[in-house]
């Protein structure tokens, strides 16, 4: 393919995929999971990284590329290929089954991911900046009461939607040709809308009850990445990578309200020329509360073959003990351990696309955030994906599957089983270069 028209198909592909993010953005404000335990705290933490990372168990604090956004460690930038620049985009889709001793469920839906851009400034200096997510609710669960002294049934609905974005600028900088030091700027903004409705189904002239609460959340987060990495000849190399995200205390719009329908259907009549509505609003307020957002501490190591095996693995904990806590849960301390592999038979291969091709596996544990019923989450899993690149350019396709399970049928519970298929673009394009002509 002629470069000029690689160009222009990278160009078109880009134009495309911005106007696909400008026309359905709103879905940033709607739910992408579908969880029980997103009644609790912020809801479901995202699993972060684009596809190359989630194939590999959402490592990346020691993968130091020059052909990805590796945005999970602002020190990788710097390995971006000098006078380039990258656009990365990706989608989503969830398939998620809920089993407890009382029911069972099934859920899928499908977002827009993430968008970010990259490129280096000169040999030594890497920026990037992006909108990945960060957390999201999204439940609907009715629970059914009886009143054995009369007999009358109770019915609570709970429902919830919403998410909290991460707007990231971060830049890095080369130490020594080995050393790479690097800090993001994240902005995290989103609402997260939870609703309770109370309903008596066999007393339908009852007054019914429901509450609204919205959540909105702004609040800048920084993050401190480095990375040292050592080649020793063609066929070994070793990275360590680290990060710390600050804590951060910020004041937290919380806006509730309560609504009473008396008589749920019409209008009443106080005289000739009165009428009120049947809802009447028992209480409303807009109060702002303190929210900490604990520090969280990464460290990863990555060894292998260069061009060709990536062998990696990651820890992190975040202590969440006393951020928030209600009814039935409370949170804890976080920590999640990942590994992950990518091999790729032959980078310089003439024929066989398939030797050109990236393979990953990856798996993680996790103890979550979350503790229900006196017991903390537990979420784990297996990854597995592909790499498709173009040739002419260090553009790829990526394909991402995740297999993963979370909580328990025991106190009470609900064991959620999930399946996640991640799908990114990254496109490459070559910034700031002279063109000589003999």
């Amino acid at each position: 393919m002629h470069f000029k028209s690689v160009r222009h198909t990278i160009a078109t592909i880009a134009a495309t995929l911005i106007a696909f993010f400008l026309s359905t953005h709103t879905l940033y404000g709607q739910f992408n999971t579908y969880s029980p335990y997103t009644l609790f705290g912020l809801g479901d933490l995202a699993k972060q990284g684009v596809g190359q990372n989630l194939a590999m168990g959402g490592t990346g604090l020691a993968v130091h590329d020059n052909s990805r956004i590796n945005y999970l460690n602002p020190a990788s930038f710097a390995a971006l290929d000098s006078t380039s620049v990258y656009f990365d985009f990706g989608a989503n889709a969830f398939f998620n089954s809920y089993e407890s001793t009382s029911f069972n469920n099934t859920w899928w839906n499908m977002n827009l991911h993430h968008v970010l851009f990259g490129t280096s400034v000169g040999k030594h200096f890497g920026f990037s900046a992006g909108i990945v997510p960060y957390s999201s609710i999204g439940y609907s669960v009715k629970q059914e009461y009886d009143n054995y002294e009369t007999g009358e049934a109770m019915d609570t609905y709970f429902k919830g939607d919403g998410g909290i974005m991460n707007f990231y600028m971060g830049a890095s900088i080369k130490v020594f040709d080995r050393l790479s030091l690097g800090v993001t700027m994240n902005y995290l903004m989103g609402k997260l809308t939870r609703e309770r409705d109370v309903d008596f189904p066999m007393n339908p002239s009852y007054s019914n009850t429901s509450s609204l609460e919205n959540f909105d959340l702004r609040t800048p987060l920084f993050t401190l990445g480095l990375q040292y990495y050592e080649t020793l000849g063609d066929n070994f190399f070793f990275t360590l990578g680290g990060t710390y995200d600050f804590q951060t205390t910020t004041g937290v719009e919380l806006d509730y309200r309560v609504v009473n329908e008396i008589y749920p259907y019409d209008t009443v009549s106080l005289s000739t020329d009165e009428l009120i509505t049947p809802e009447y609003i028992l209480g409303g307020d807009t109060t702002v509360q303190n929210l900490t957002i604990p520090d969280k501490i990464g460290v990863g190591l990555s060894v292998g073959i260069p061009q060709k095996l990536i062998l990696t693995g990651d820890y992190y904990i975040q202590d969440w003990t006393g951020s928030m806590s209600g009814e039935n849960y409370t949170t804890t301390r976080y920590s999640s351990m990942r590994f992950g592999a990518e091999f790729i038979p032959d980078r310089e291969a003439l024929r066989g696309y398939h030797k050109l091709m990236s393979y990953r596996l990856g798996g993680y544990y996790t103890n979550y955030y979350i503790q229900v019923n006196g017991t903390q989450l537990k979420d784990y899993g297996i990854t597995f994906g592909l790499g498709f690149p173009v040739r002419t350019m260090k553009s790829s396709i990526n394909v991402a599957f995740t297999l993963g399970t979370r909580g328990t049928t025991e106190q009470n519970l609900v064991e959620e089983n999930y399946g996640i298929i991640t799908f990114n673009v990254t496109l490459h394009d070559l910034w700031f270069r002279k063109r000589r002509f003999d």
